[in-house]
């Protein structure tokens, strides 16, 4: 039996009481690891960063480009011969802007081969193990700095909206705390040592919501955290309910999944309080936070972002692409992260970008249409939609989707017409729509949302015209 296998097997077995101390003892592991040390350096070049302005960001990032890219032509094989290839060195990289003569770096040429992109000279600190969108497992190595440094953005995150570090928080994620079929309470476990509550979303519905409602009032949390999915759904148990929440967060944190501006409006609505979403990656390479103004902060120290389009030129809107400043321990230049996002341009026009206006979502979460077309932000199909919880988009075929629903009631025949017709002015008259009404929408193995997935077949999507 596998080490995972053994200690779930003795966690799972375990009544809730010992399951909580459990949990409390891997959080001062996990404690110790994130926030002791350099951390607390860290932390304050974070706070510090916040009153840069974009010179004084750029003067940051060149010397720390300029210096991972002589760390690569040193100790990473797979870029010592890419720089042998293209001849490049370090002396070629002394702007922000000079990042563009490096290639761009695709997703399928690391998971093909991992291996020659660690660092000889740089120790991981952690793995972080992926499967991404294609289900191919790939292992990432991660250096303490990188890491830390990722701590104390979501923590620099949190005080600048008003939640100081260590006050109480509810955690919704995809956190498995006990077997999915465990329908008995409690449905919360106790992190004492980040004062958090993790709540299971896995348990969540009518019959369970009343335990929900009491745990949270007698928490009190400063915040909630998690999956927007998991927390709109919380939401929409008060609303169906009636009930309101007898405790009042100081804010609501999402990140994991594309932030839907209808679970934004029901969240903050429900909840009485701003929504700051947040976006990383799992490679350690992007962090940007949610300011006031609905904008995403670029952090300047964990490394640099472009917007490209289909020509790898800057564009308004387009994919993402990452470059990291700070993990030595196994380096990614230009690399495609496989998101899409909105970037804000100055009339400067620089090529690499410090805020986004959205976070658009994964490159995949579009429809294909039969003219070669790509149509995503679909959200926007369901805002304002009285009665409507939570959909999902699903697409069979070129000429075909079939909307998965769940409404508070039975839904009118108003509320699916009306549903249809936004669909079609989004999508056209060609694309045929079946509404389904149901009482539930899957998640995925990591508890995530989809709010779209594509299941073309293979002969179809080889013929579609290209755009």
């Amino acid at each position: 039996m596998r080490e995972g296998s053994v200690k779930e097997s003795i966690y799972y077995g375990s009544p809730a009481w010992l399951q909580n101390l459990l949990v409390s003892a891997y959080g001062y592991h996990l404690y110790r690891k994130r926030y002791t040390g350099v951390f607390h350096d860290i932390l304050a070049l974070t706070r510090q960063s916040r009153s840069w302005n974009r010179q004084r960001a750029e003067a940051w990032q060149a010397e720390h480009l300029h210096s991972m890219v002589k760390h690569c032509r040193q100790n990473v094989p797979f870029y010592q011969k890419l720089f042998a290839d293209y001849g490049l060195h370090e002396q070629h990289i002394t702007s922000v802007e000079d990042v563009r003569k490096l290639p761009i770096l695709k997703k399928a040429t690391l998971r093909e081969d991992p291996t020659p992109f660690r660092s000889g000279s740089s120790k991981a600190y952690m793995l972080q193990h992926t499967s991404g969108s294609t289900g191919t497992p790939l292992t990432l190595e991660v250096d303490e700095y990188t890491y830390k440094l990722a701590m104390a953005l979501l923590v620099d995150h949190e005080e600048s909206h008003g939640v100081s570090f260590g006050a109480p928080r509810a955690t919704f994620a995809g956190r498995m705390i006990q077997p999915a079929d465990q329908l008995s309470p409690p449905f919360a476990r106790y992190n004492r040592a980040e004062n958090q509550m993790i709540f299971s979303s896995y348990h969540l519905n009518s019959r369970t919501f009343p335990w929900y409602a009491r745990a949270l009032k007698r928490y009190n949390p400063r915040e909630l955290i998690g999956y927007p999915s998991a927390i709109s759904d919380l939401a929409s148990h008060y609303q169906k309910t009636g009930i309101n929440p007898e405790f009042r967060p100081k804010a609501v944190f999402t990140n994991s999944e594309t932030l839907l501006s209808w679970q934004r409006e029901k969240i903050e609505s429900i909840f009485e309080c701003p929504v700051y979403d947040y976006y990383g990656t799992a490679e350690y390479m992007l962090f940007a936070g949610q300011e006031s103004n609905g904008r995403y902060r670029l952090s300047p120290l964990l490394g640099i972002a472009e917007v490209l389009d289909e020509n790898d030129e800057p564009a308004s809107e387009g994919r993402l692409i990452a470059t990291t400043l700070s993990n030595r321990a196994m380096p990614l230049l230009r690399y495609e992260i496989g998101d899409s996002a909105v970037a804000v341009r100055e009339a400067t026009g620089h090529s690499t970008c410090h805020e986004l206006e959205k976070i658009v979502g994964r490159l995949d979460d579009y429809l294909e249409m039969a003219d070669g077309r790509r149509v995503g932000r679909l959200d926007h199909i369901f805002k304002g939609l009285q009665g409507l919880l939570e959909a999902q988009i699903i697409q069979d075929s070129l000429d075909h989707c079939t909307i998965n629903a769940v409404f508070e009631s039975e839904p009118s025949a108003d509320q699916i017409q009306i549903l249809t017709n936004n669909f079609k002015t989004r999508t056209g008259q060609k694309m045929n729509v079946t509404i389904r009404p149901t009482d539930y929408i899957s998640r995925g193995e990591n508890g995530k949302f989809r709010s779209v997935v594509r299941r073309l077949d293979a002969k179809e999507q080889e013929s579609e015209p290209c755009s």
